[in-house]
């Protein structure tokens, strides 16, 4: 069998398969590191995606409960004027881990980190306030305007989150328009004449649907 592979025949069959295989093997190498590359590239657009929906969505939940607080009217003890409480929690911003934010790129990952700490701020801010003095210190306006802004500016990241990475958010009932809703607030900042106790003494009113946390009382208690 050997003795095939000396005649003139045998050796033209061996350079003839050499030659094939080297022609597949330029041609399957070259391809599969093609792929190779074109895998290694698709794992961190995924991933920058994935990171990009996760920030949207916890940016959407703070922009939720950040409008729920803004139109919340605070319900104020009867028995103790200084003493008032709200019916929904303070909104907080839950962010993905920095390295997932870093995925989205350096501008949006400073600027939702920015605004994380500005949210860390408002609280601050807020907890400074003489809650003794004169009109709570301006604090029901304050937390009003400063959630309002807050959660106006997250919407702009989100929308800038979802045009980049091409995503889309759940859809959201057609009555809820958070964008006006906090808009409307804003513009109405400084400019309340009648003052928050009396919003407050409006909305506690015979059919309202807020579960009242204070006993009534005197005329309010009949």
């Amino acid at each position: 069998m050997t003795q095939f592979f000396e005649t003139t025949q045998g050796i033209m069959l061996v350079g003839a398969m050499i030659g094939a295989g080297c022609f597949a093997g330029g041609t399957i190498i070259p391809s599969a590191l093609r792929w190779a590359n074109a895998e290694r590239a698709r794992k961190p657009k995924a991933d920058a995606r994935s990171a990009a929906m996760l920030t949207a969505l916890a940016l959407d939940d703070f922009v939720g409960a950040a409008y729920a607080a803004v139109h919340d009217t605070p319900e104020f003890n009867p028995a103790n004027e200084g003493e008032f409480v709200f019916h929904t929690p303070e909104p907080v911003l839950v962010l993905p881990q920095a390295q997932d934010l870093s995925l989205l790129g350096k501008e949006l990952f400073n600027e939702t980190l920015w605004l994380s700490n500005r949210v860390t701020n408002l609280g601050n801010a807020l907890d400074s306030l003489d809650l003794s003095s004169p009109g709570f210190d301006r604090f029901f306006e304050r937390r009003q305007e400063g959630y309002a802004m807050l959660a106006a500016t997250a919407m702009d990241l989100i929308e800038r989150l979802l045009a980049d990475f091409d995503l889309n958010l759940p859809e959201k009932p057609d009555y809820y328009r958070q964008r006006e809703g906090l808009a409307s607030v804003v513009q109405a900042a400084g400019q309340r004449g009648t003052g928050t106790r009396k919003a407050a003494v409006r909305v506690q009113t015979p059919g309202s649907n807020i579960t009242h946390l204070f006993p009534k009382t005197g005329e309010e208690g009949e």
